[in-house]
């Protein structure tokens, strides 16, 4: 209850912050619609053996954020789909950009991620499921493509490290890094 409160008040900060950075450097507002690939290793077990696993999976996720001349920050919600075994995967988090302005058509980004994964899944063989809600950190490297003024092809990768698990009746499931390829279509304007 308590983590969730903080978590809340976390992201209600990071989204204060990005208003006012939006406001006081004159940086444009963004809204991104993003799509991708993912794998997501994990493996179970007891103490005794471990088995390794990957799931394969898409995603979809919108992006709120503003920019400035070199940094971007957003705000994120993706939702994972394509696993049989999962019930659901979605991630909620925050990104922070630096941004390589290298020509007029293009620039590249390198950056930083945290926030909250949650999943739930049936194991093979199991009658009950799975959850797991927990915290990742990770980086993303890319491109955006400067299709006109307002709008701009972002290609790139993120890595988001959750590093949880999930004990029951003596058997572990470990969740590892999520590993993403995606482009995102991203809309700018500039707030008066």
């Amino acid at each position: 209850m308590i983590n969730n409160k903080l978590k809340i008040a976390g992201l209600s900060i990071l989204l204060s912050v990005s208003s006012l950075a939006a406001y006081e450097f004159q940086t444009k507002s963004l809204v991104g619609i993003e799509g991708g690939y993912n794998n997501l290793p994990y493996e179970n077990g007891t103490s005794i053996n471990n088995e390794q696993y990957s799931a394969k999976v898409g995603h979809a996720g919108l992006k709120l954020g503003a920019e400035t001349e070199d940094f971007r920050v957003f705000l994120s919600g993706r939702y994972y789909m394509g696993e049989s075994s999962y019930d659901y995967i979605a991630t909620y988090g925050a990104e922070l950009q630096y941004k390589l302005n290298a020509t007029d058509i293009m620039n590249f980004y390198i950056g930083a991620n945290a926030g909250v994964a949650n999943m739930k899944f049936r194991a093979s063989g199991e009658s009950f499921s799975r959850t797991i809600q927990d915290l990742y950190l990770g980086g993303d490297i890319g491109t955006n493509i400067h299709l006109g003024e307002d709008t701009d092809l972002e290609i790139g990768a993120r890595v988001m490290s959750i590093q949880a698990e999930n004990t029951k009746n003596s058997v572990t499931y470990r969740i590892g890094n999520l590993v993403s390829g995606y482009a995102s279509i991203i809309f700018k304007w500039q707030m008066d």
